[in-house]
């Protein structure tokens, strides 16, 4: 469940979006929040290993059904629709993460838990051809080991 690394990645897509932000002010804004250099080259590999990381698309927003409505907070459901609109997912892997947050019981899904959810499809559906030992380091609670 690498939530650190699903925090970093969201961080480094945000900021990479600022066409005045330079590769060194990234690097010195990241290490200023606690991420270690190892973890923001990862990072940052990963977003631009990606095909679709290159492209700048605008994606059509998602309406939510008044079930998922009433099943998603609206602050779980803004954090899956900005990773869509940063490209770190697509249209299939926001329907995906969405059918596995809606629960059974009556709690509503908060945003931890659909971080969890997105970084089970990501990084488990995406590595591709990333080594998978560079994120071994990062343990179930997101701290690096």
């Amino acid at each position: 469940m690498w939530t650190r690394l699903m925090d970093l990645v969201l961080l480094v897509a945000e900021m990479s979006r600022s066409a005045d932000r330079r590769p060194v002010e990234l690097d010195r804004e990241l290490s200023r929040r606690g991420y270690s250099s190892e973890e923001i080259e990862h990072a940052m590999f990963w977003i631009t290993s990606r095909p679709e990381a290159s492209r700048v698309t605008t994606r059509p927003n998602r309406v939510l059904s008044e079930f998922e409505r009433m099943s998603l907070s609206t602050e779980a459901y803004d954090y899956l629709f900005r990773l869509q609109n940063l490209g770190i997912i697509d249209g299939r892997q926001f329907e995906t993460i969405l059918a596995r947050a809606i629960p059974v019981g009556a709690e509503k899904v908060h945003v931890e838990d659909v971080k969890g959810i997105a970084c089970s499809v990501i990084f488990n559906k995406d590595m591709g051809d990333v080594d998978e030992e560079a994120f071994d380091r990062f343990d179930t609670d997101g701290a690096p080991v």
